[in-house]
């Protein structure tokens, strides 16, 4: 087991509810000679708000909906290949722009209806219609950047077609963001879909949701198309999963050591040692995509200063921070991308920490430090605030750290509605948050401005050409060229200010087995046996 340093990407909701819910847990459950069914009990720390696996970005949500749905194809964490599943056979043409792919037959969804082409058709045409006004779906919409619709040759057969190379698609068609769901669901409305889940070709079959409490969730029977990456073909093991939403960190190790719990997420990365040595498992992945950074809006005229930004690229104490939260077997991240992400590029040589550098730049730009500890130009306070719904205790360090230097950040800590709202709007100085993608086109998701998901606002038209030739480029010594020139600009001009790489990190009893991260550092429940 590989053990390395986490801290989950999101936190949020409460569980105040939390009582009762553990009157009516009760871990593992009965299970067979073989270790077969019973009922998983798994603590999350948040509350999906969705489980939708097509609509949301919430962590815990495509935890939850991985379980239900499958995809076209999977990706091997190892290699990175892309592999069948729903699919048998898939094939691209040369420049990326057609991708035909062959189902495999006498595959269902747990409703008895066929999985067919015209529903793979129906679902990439839903997602596009759902993420237009970009306030769901952004995820899933920007795998398929570029869609111009999804021919259908017969019902095994059929060719997913778009107006530019998308260089990202098929791994995006490996992720539950484009897990396929069956036609009762597209259906229904995204509201509806959200809370009372949907009917995927998955292994397991959702029972309830009760926001802030829990989401339950049941074997589903006749299960034969596993992909090959799975332990076993066949049904999966467990009988029941029940997700239960528990905030606190420490109920949820408390609960995992009491046998409340079967297993556990967001484990706090200083109760790791502790609860390894006690013989519970810890399972930890590092995040790929981009690290939990500060981004800044560049309408915000203080902060499209590019001294400020200069000064805020080298002000951060980065090592401090990864030691301080207890990550000390942890790097810092050194670039745009997490260390872990296919295409990462080491720009560390221009992250060092020099706050006399970065007050040398202020002083030079005339931001003079006022009687009240903050610099101040022409009137105006170099002052803004960071918006972030998860780690407040690591923002707190970094506001610290930038006062020595003369930088007021104040925090908005929020949820997550509050904080996807923000983006939506644009109504941010500085948001506080990471992006998992298994690929370098976290990147485009992130700055590129003419995706109507971006998070990052910023007027750059020699990066804005660079991600979208990254992202049409077929050849791959030529893509992560473009790659690598992509990373070093960002970082360069302060358009994204790296402090802390992500890892997911799990706990479970010791006498538990088959869990397994898929490339995204999300999870597989189907494998999983309770002794």
């Amino acid at each position: 087991m590989n053990i390395t340093r986490n801290r989950a990407v999101l936190a949020g909701a409460s569980a105040l509810a939390l009582a009762g819910l553990l009157a009516g847990c009760s871990a593992s459950g009965s299970t067979n000679s073989d270790g077969t069914g019973g009922t998983l009990v798994y603590a999350v720390e948040t509350d999906p708000s969705c489980i939708d696996p097509q609509q949301p970005t919430v962590t815990q949500a495509l935890y939850i909906g991985r379980q239900v749905v499958d995809s076209l194809v999977d990706q091997d964490p190892e290699t990175g290949d892309i592999v069948p599943w729903l699919a048998e056979s898939f094939e691209a043409n040369d420049d990326l722009t057609e991708f035909e792919f062959t189902l495999q037959d006498g595959v269902t969804f747990s409703d008895g209806t066929d999985l067919t082409s015209q529903v793979v058709a129906d679902n990439f045409d839903t997602i596009m219609d759902l993420s237009a006004d970009g306030s769901t779906a952004t995820l899933a919409a920007a795998y398929l950047a570029g869609y111009t619709g999804t021919t259908v040759t017969d019902d095994h057969t059929f060719t997913v077609s778009f107006d530019e190379p998308n260089a990202s698609f098929l791994q995006g068609a490996s992720t539950m963001s484009l897990g396929i769901v069956a036609e009762s669901s597209l259906a229904q409305t995204a509201d509806e879909r959200c809370q009372d889940g949907v009917i995927g070709t998955g292994p397991f079959v959702y029972d309830s949701y009760s926001p802030n409490s829990e989401v339950t969730m049941d074997r589903r029977e006749g299960y034969d198309w596993a992909s090959s990456l799975r332990g076993h073909q066949g049904d999966a093991y467990l009988d029941r999963i029940e997700f239960a939403v528990v905030t606190e960190a420490s109920v949820r190790t408390g609960g995992l050591e009491s046998g409340e719990f079967d297993m556990i997420g967001e484990v706090p990365e200083a109760d790791e040692p502790r609860i390894a040595d006690a013989g519970y498992t810890v399972y930890a992945a590092a995040n790929p995509g981009i690290p939990t950074s500060l981004i800044p809006n560049l309408d915000n005229p203080v902060l499209a200063d590019d001294a400020v930004r200069d000064a805020l690229r080298i002000g951060i104490d980065r090592a401090d921070i990864t030691t301080t939260l207890g990550y000390a077997e942890g790097e810092p991240p050194s670039s745009a991308l997490s260390s872990g992400t296919p295409g990462y590029a080491d720009e560390s040589d221009l992250m060092g920490y020099d706050p006399d550098e970065a007050e040398k730049i202020l002083d030079d730009a005339g931001w003079v430090m006022g009687d009240d500890g903050v610099r101040e130009k022409d009137g105006v306070k170099l002052s803004f605030t960071a918006t972030g719904f998860y780690e407040q205790q690591m923002m707190e360090l970094i506001q610290q750290q930038l006062a020595t230097i003369g930088i007021d950040m104040q925090i908005d800590f929020t949820d997550a509605g509050g904080f996807f709202g923000a983006i939506a709007d644009g109504s941010y100085d500085v948001l506080f948050a990471a992006l998992t993608r298994t690929g370098p086109d976290a990147l485009a998701t992130m700055f590129e401005q003419s995706n109507t998901s971006h998070w990052a606002v910023i007027h750059d038209d020699e990066l804005e050409s660079l991600l979208a030739q990254q992202s049409t480029t077929a050849d791959d010594d030529e893509r992560q060229s473009l790659i690598d020139d992509t990373q070093r600009m960002i970082i360069e001009r302060g358009y994204l200010f790296p402090i802390l790489e992500v890892y997911q990190l799990h706990a479970a009893q010791p006498d538990i087995t088959g869990f397994a991260f898929d490339s995204a550092s999300r999870f597989h429940l189907y494998d999983v046996k309770l002794s």
